[in-house]
């Protein structure tokens, strides 16, 4: 080696800022370059001087980059020369070694050579018979071992003068080299002439030290410790291998019998005293048995934890419970050093919930209900989470900080491993799994125990649970790789165990372990919920249909109406605890029924008061009717409220949901290992091994692979209605409310107008002896006056209601369709006239009911005036609360003056018809039977019954005015009486020229009332 330049060994600074400048993977690929077989001092010279030579020349200055390259070399060379020395030196330290251990070695040889000497002596008198070839082929392998012996000893050594050459003619990086293989093959050279020598010694030790009272163990496994390194050394040797081999096979086994009863006492002792169980693990440890020793060791720790779980609804005072039971079979199978259970040893029964498992100590009676263990359940985790917080110190003290993970994990799943078949039969006493038979016992009790709450609150103290032991499991990327291969935890016998398991794939069997008792609920949540929700929603219609009488209607309504909607959001709760976004279209389903099927029952009932209303309603208005109906018009809102907010609600979290479930922390073998695991990232983790272990990845529509359960879950979000059919029927409550309020509101206008086809009045002829006519003229009838008075006092019937604001909001949210409830005195009023329409039938029936463009028909244009003249363009300044609320009492004038105003004109438009319908009984006697069905109308009008149809009409367009409704009074009301004033030439003009007026339904139905009034005037057209 070159010596460096003054200048060169005193600019330390730059020396050592260049050699760090250098890239370790450089560094490391120079190290393993020189131990190589393939070394070449060009290879090396151009793999230490790689750099980015032209970003570098191109960056600074000529001058400056020869400088940095010098700089840089001589830092190579001073490194090369260092590392020679540490050759030189560790290649004396060797040779020191070899110097006490070649002549031990060669007094060895020497003790074989005098031992072969006399074998061949031997040899040789008994071959002294034989031909003499024999004797010279003896000879000659006798003097080849002589020579054999001499070269051991001296072969390789040259001369002075030679070394000398050779370092002038021979590169520094090949001497490196060479010094190099050298040390290597010195060492190996050593660890062979080692283990060759202490074999024997070593090996007649150990029977000495097993000898021993007690035996000296420790030492014993250090020897075979020793013998296992030596026969490691010596595998290159094939003379005697299998003997070495024999001889530790049997030594190991004996080592491990009677290390067996060492590690149990230790492990009996351990919360006493932790050395001997330190003591054992390194025995264990030095006979590569540590499997053994974390098998016992985690089989005994969670004694206490399965005595807990088995102790509960078990045991009273003075008695033996099933969990000390279980302990105490624990011990005397570590007493007895027997892994298996003695015969007569039963397993433990686990409790039942059933109604005849009763416990009786000292006379009381105890039966343990499904609420207790729910109660049970947290304290049993916090016990668990307590084993494992020591554990997590104790096995650091144990096993030492490389394991403890490892053994956290072992002892949380040796915690559940033996009760997982007992956790899932008390789950199935709490709540039958879906597909069973069995029955849920008190699942309705007044302490609210069983059902799928009870299924989801132990879920959730699960979930909780997992997570927070997620945390006491301490550096799980800790855990060495050398660990991970030898780490059975999940493994089944059918699995290769030599096949090595991530700490991801330890976490997640562990967790899927610990929650699969719920596996059955979560596969199919929507049939477990089935008949709990079942259940509850045949007891709210029961209370339903008892709802009769009008009076407390709104009252048991109100409670009943909005009762489903708080069991719709447990039942969603439930499913984004247990199913975390999957099987969302089953869940969803079963919602959309539950609620449409409630809507439906309602619906019915207020069908049933409907009717009740209208048969029960006296002479006489009443006020207090009114407000009953509208309050249960209020309910129909706020179930239509609460509908569209649950609505929303579920598409929001269907929405995060669809975030969540792409979530692969512990999905994927490879992923990194999080600080921590919330309670949702491990409740979708197992919402994805129960219901979609192997997703599949379709476009999202925006180029992106998703899971197709994510995908569904996004579709379902954006669209328009999650529960089409708890839509639909709402829509249906609303309408039967809505009616409700019509057939209240209505009631009377409809009785007084349903008879006036029959009044004497119509046919009266003038000259009667009635005094007041001929004092004050005619004056509208009773019946009439009756509806006027109905319909102004309605206005201050509806006030009340709707001065509430919040009552008017909710209301106001099925208002929409209220039009339809009046549509059918107009269909009749259609039918009487004798039109049909073509068409859209609604749109039509509208424009006619609304009397919009109508006047442009009638005979003059003072019939105008009689549209819409009652518009007020005065602008007032009411707050919007007045305004909602004159709206609102707007609106069911308007529909109860159409629905008046269409019975109105239909009794006078009905015509008398007499329908005969003949009936044949065929019995002992043939007979037959005629049934005349006679719909009566006005047969006909002299000219004072004129007057008073005019009069009549005229009166009810006057209270229509003084209510100031919008629309009223109709149009046709006004026509109807100028047709019943006219005289009979104008009358005839007018249907005369009626003739020639354009065709529309609308002008049909006028020239149909013209004709109709014609005709029962007496009038020739």
């Amino acid at each position: 080696m070159t010596s460096l330049s003054p200048q060169r060994t005193t600019s330390n600074l730059s020396t050592s800022a260049i050699s760090s400048s250098i890239d370790p993977e450089i560094e490391e690929r120079l190290s393993s370059l020189l131990t190589s077989p393939t070394f070449s001092v060009s290879k090396y010279l151009n793999l230490a001087l790689k750099d980015d030579n032209e970003h570098l020349q191109s960056s600074i200055s000529p001058e400056e980059y020869e400088q940095q390259l010098e700089q840089r070399m001589a830092s190579l060379a001073l490194q090369l020369q260092m590392r020679t020395q540490s050759c030189h030196d560790e290649i004396g330290r060797i040779g020191a070694e070899l110097q006490a251990i070649v002549p031990r070695c060669a007094g060895d040889v020497g003790r074989l050579q005098v031992g072969l000497e006399g074998m061949e002596l031997d040899v040789r008198g008994l071959l002294e018979g034989m031909d003499g070839n024999n004797n010279n082929n003896s000879s000659s392998s006798s003097n080849k071992k002589g020579d054999g012996n001499g070269a051991d000893i001296s072969g390789g050594l040259i001369s002075s003068e030679q070394q000398q050459s050779n370092v002038d003619n021979v590169n520094p990086l090949t001497t490196l080299h060479s010094l190099l293989n050298l040390r290597t093959h010195l060492t190996t050279a050593r660890a062979i002439l080692s283990a060759a020598s202490s074999w024997d010694e070593t090996i007649n030790s150990i029977p000495m030290l097993l000898s021993t009272t007690p035996p000296n163990l420790v030492e014993a496994v250090a020897a075979l410790s020793q013998l296992e390194k030596g026969e490691r050394a010596l595998q290159g040797l094939p003379e005697g291998r299998d003997d070495r081999e024999a001889t530790l096979k049997k030594l190991r086994t004996q080592l491990e019998v009677l290390l067996k009863p060492q590690l149990l006492h230790a492990l009996k002792k351990m919360d006493t005293r932790l050395g001997p169980l330190q003591q054992c693990v390194g025995m264990y440890s030095s006979l590569g048995k540590m499997e053994v020793m974390r098998e016992e060791y985690v089989k005994i720790r969670p004694l206490e934890i399965h005595a807990l779980w088995f102790s509960f609804g078990g045991g009273g005072i003075g008695g033996t419970s099933s969990g000390d039971k279980v302990k105490e079979e624990q011990n005397e199978k570590y007493e007895k050093d027997d892994n298996v259970k003695e015969e007569g040893d039963e397993e433990v029964e686990d409790f039942d919930f059933g109604e005849d498992n009763e416990i009786t100590d000292s006379g009381t009676t105890h039966q343990t209900t499904a609420k207790q263990f729910m109660e049970f359940l947290p304290t049993f985790y916090e016990a668990v989470l307590e084993l494992l917080s020591k554990e997590r110190t104790q096995a650091k003290m144990v096993f030492g900080p490389e394991l403890a993970p490892s053994i956290v994990a072992r002892v949380l799943i040796e915690c559940f491993k033996p009760i997982v078949a007992s956790f899932e039969k008390r789950l199935g006493k709490i709540c039958p799994p879906p597909g069973s038979k069995g029955l849920s016992l008190n699942m309705n009790t007044a302490d609210g125990t069983g059902g799928p709450e009870a299924i989801a609150s132990a879920y959730e103290s699960t979930i909780q649970f997992l997570s927070l032991a997620y945390d006491q499991m301490e550096a799980w990327n800790g855990t060495t790789q050398e660990d991970a291969k030898s780490n059975p935890i999940t493994k089944t016998d059918d699995e290769d165990p030599t096949t090595p398991e991530s700490p991801i794939q330890s976490i997640r069997s562990a967790f899927l372990l610990i929650a699969s008792p719920f596996l059955p609920y979560q596969q199919a949540l929507a049939v477990a919920e089935r008949d709990p929700m079942g259940e509850a929603a045949s007891m709210v219609a029961k209370d339903v249909r008892s709802v009769v009488k009008f009076e407390d209607a709104a009252e048991r309504l109100g409670d009943l109406a909005p009762f489903m909607f708080p069991l719709a959001e447990s039942a969603f709760n439930r499913f984004e605890l247990l199913n975390s976004g999957y099987n969302a279209p089953a869940t969803l389903t079963a919602i959309d029924k539950l609620i449409s099927n409630h809507a439906a029952e309602l619906a019915i009932a207020m069908g049933t008061l409907s009717t009740n209303a209208s048969n029960s309603s006296g002479p006489e208005f009443d006020e207090q009717h009114v407000n009953c109906a509208l309050e249960i018009l209020r309910i129909a809102g706020l179930f239509k409220r609460n509908l569209q907010s649950f609505e929303l609600s579920v598409k929001d979290r269907l929405r995060i949901l669809s975030k969540t479930m792409v979530d692969t922390v512990l999905s994927s073998d490879d992923a990194n290992i999080p600080d921590e695991l919330s309670p949702v990232q491990i409740s979708v983790m197992l919402a994805r091994q129960a219901c979609d272990p192997s997703p599949k990845y379709i476009d999202d529509g925006t180029g992106v692979k998703c899971p197709e359960s994510v995908v569904e879950l996004q579709r379902l979000a954006g669209q328009p209605s999650l529960f089409p059919k708890a839509l639909d029927s709402a829509s249906r409550l609303a309408r039967s409310c809505l009616s409700l309020v019509f057939e209240v509101c209505s009631a009377i206008p409809e009785r007084h107008l349903r008879g006036i086809s029959a009044l004497p009045v119509w046919k009266k002829e003038g000259g009667g002896s009635d005094g007041d006519e001929e004092s004050y003229g005619i004056l509208p009838q009773a019946f009439i006056t009756h509806v006027g008075e109905h319909m102004l006092a309605l206005v201050q019937a509806l006030e009340p209601f709707a001065s509430d604001s919040e009552a008017l909001g909710l209301a106001n949210e099925v208002m929409s369709d209220v039009m339809e409830v009046a549509v059918q005195p107009w269909k009749e009023f259609v039918a009487a006239a004798g039109c049909s329409f073509v068409g859209d039938e609604k749109s039509q029936l509208e424009i006619l009911m609304k009397g919009k463009d109508l006047s442009k028909f009638f005979m003059n244009e003072e019939a105008e005036d009689l549209e819409d003249n009652n518009e007020d363009d005065e602008k007032d300044e009411e707050d919007a609360d007045a305004k909602a609320s004159a709206a609102f009492c707007n609106q069911w004038l308007d529909v109860v003056g159409l629905a008046v105003t269409g019975r109105l004109l239909e009794r006078t438009m009905r015509k008398c018809v007499c329908y005969c319908c003949s009936f044949m009984y065929y019995d002992d006697h043939q007979r037959s039977e005629s049934l005349h069905i006679i719909i009566t109308g006005i047969p006909r009008l002299s000219k004072t019954g004129s007057e008073h149809l005019a009069t009549d009409l005229n009166y009810i367009i006057n209270v229509f005015t003084a209510l100031g409704v919008a629309g009223h009074p109709h149009p046709l009301l006004g026509y109807v009486a100028q047709l019943c004033q006219l005289n009979g030439e104008s009358l005839q003009s007018q249907i005369e020229h009626r003739r020639g007026d354009e065709v529309s339904e609308a002008v049909e139905c006028i020239k149909r009332m013209e004709l109709r009034i014609a005709y029962v005037r007496g009038i020739s057209v």
